[in-house]
């Protein structure tokens, strides 16, 4: 497990670089083997889905929690922006997001919580376990080893629970293929548009 943490730490800034350079270049992605695969968790659909059901559309991942009080809804507000500019396309890529702290985010929370942004956004949730084991697929380390719990009352979007444990989560989004193939890294600083020509690279 080391051994994938330290890659991992090695492959961030060439991840981020060569999807960059391959969708501004207008160039087939490259694909990222060992990181992603297929898993399965409870929905806000109301049921399990796993990754395969989404085969042959454009999946963006991101991995957070509904307390979380800056990159979490940083990132889904960018993704928000993205998913406005495929208009008829939308329905050929899907949201993804997966909760790090499912103790306290159940699917409603996650659904109400999501509809903040776009209502097309899909959340999981499901056992620490279960959690932990889609984490480490996707090489993604999450921890409230701290263990200080801060107070939501003062929190305008997080209105759950009254307190929760402040999580430290990797911050990448993942651009996964109609195949369930990883082939792009991007963070909320990703250009919308550099983005917005990788998910056309795929689609097309």
């Amino acid at each position: 497990m080391q051994e994938r943490k330290s890659l991992f730490a090695h492959l961030i800034p060439i991840l981020m670089l060569s999807g960059t350079v391959a969708a501004g270049a207008n160039e087939d992605l490259p694909i990222y083997d060992g990181i992603g695969g297929d898993f399965s968790a409870i929905s806000t659909l109301g049921h399990d889905i796993s990754l395969s059901d989404y085969r042959d559309k454009i999946v963006l991942l991101f991995f957070g929690y509904t307390s979380c009080q800056d990159i979490c809804p940083a990132a889904l507000g960018h993704l928000q922006s993205l998913m406005s500019r495929f208009e008829s396309d939308s329905e050929k890529v899907q949201v993804l997001f997966i909760t790090v702290d499912p103790e306290n985010d159940t699917v409603e929370h996650l659904k109400q919580y999501l509809s903040r942004f776009d209502s097309r956004f899909i959340g999981l949730t499901g056992t620490s376990h279960q959690i932990a084991e889609i984490a480490e697929q996707f090489l993604v380390k999450h921890d409230n080893g701290h263990g200080i719990k801060v107070t939501t009352a003062h929190h305008k979007s997080k209105t759950f629970t009254d307190r929760s444990f402040l999580y430290a989560h990797s911050q990448q989004i993942y651009l996964i293929d109609g195949l369930g193939r990883t082939r792009a890294l991007f963070f909320i600083g990703s250009p919308i548009g550099e983005m917005e020509t990788a998910i056309r690279s795929l689609l097309n």
